[in-house]
C-alpha cells in the first residue's frame, strides 16, 4: 500500500465516524400538534421542577391556541421545545399589553456531549394591561422566508 492509498483510507473512516456521530442525535424537535382551542392552561411544574407560584402560570406545546385568564402583573412563563443547531428557532411576538421580560433557552443536554441535541426555549412574560392580549410565535429559520407550512403557537391572554 501506497501512502496515498493510507490517508484516503483515513480519510474515509472520519467522515464517516463524523457522519455517524451527526445521526445519533434525536433529530430536529418540533412541537406538537395543537390542543383544543378553548383548553384552559392550568400551573403546573416549571422546567427545574419547582412548583410554579401563586400568580405564576406555566404554558407549553399542550395548551397551543389556548385562552389563559390571569391578573394584571402575573407572570406567564412560554416553555416551547426548540433545537438551534437545525437553524430553527421561534420568533415569539406579544401584544402591548404583555411585557417579555425574559428570553432563555436551556438545552436538555447539560454536557455537551450530545451532538445536536435540543432544549427549551423560555420567556417569561409580565401581564401589563387589563384586555385581551394574544402570544404568538413561529418555529422558522431566520433566513428563510415564510411560507405558511411553519409550526405556530399562540395563545389569547385575558388580562382581569
Amino acid at each position: 500500500m501506497n501512502t496515498t492509498t493510507i490517508i484516503a483510507g483515513i480519510c474515509i473512516v472520519c467522515f464517516a465516524a463524523v457522519a455517524v456521530a451527526g445521526c445519533l442525535g434525536t433529530g430536529p424537535e418540533t412541537p406538537s400538534s395543537p390542543a383544543s382551542p378553548q383548553q384552559t392552561a392550568v400551573p403546573s411544574a416549571s422546567l427545574s421542577g419547582t412548583p410554579a407560584q401563586a400568580g405564576h402560570l406555566v404554558i407549553n406545546e399542550s395548551q397551543n391556541n389556548a385562552t389563559v385568564p390571569v391578573n394584571r402583573m402575573d407572570i406567564i412563563t412560554v416553555q416551547l421545545a426548540e433545537n438551534p443547531t437545525t437553524g430553527y428557532r421561534w420568533n415569539l411576538t406579544a401584544t402591548p399589553g404583555l411585557n417579555v421580560t425574559s428570553d432563555t433557552y436551556v438545552p436538555s443536554d447539560t454536557t455537551g456531549t450530545l451532538v445536536g441535541s435540543g432544549g427549551t426555549r423560555i420567556w417569561d412574560i409580565t401581564a401589563t394591561a387589563p384586555g385581551e392580549q394574544h402570544v404568538s410565535a413561529v418555529y422558522q429559520r431566520s433566513w428563510e422566508p415564510l411560507t405558511g407550512n411553519e409550526t405556530a403557537f399562540a395563545i389569547t391572554v385575558i388580562v382581569r
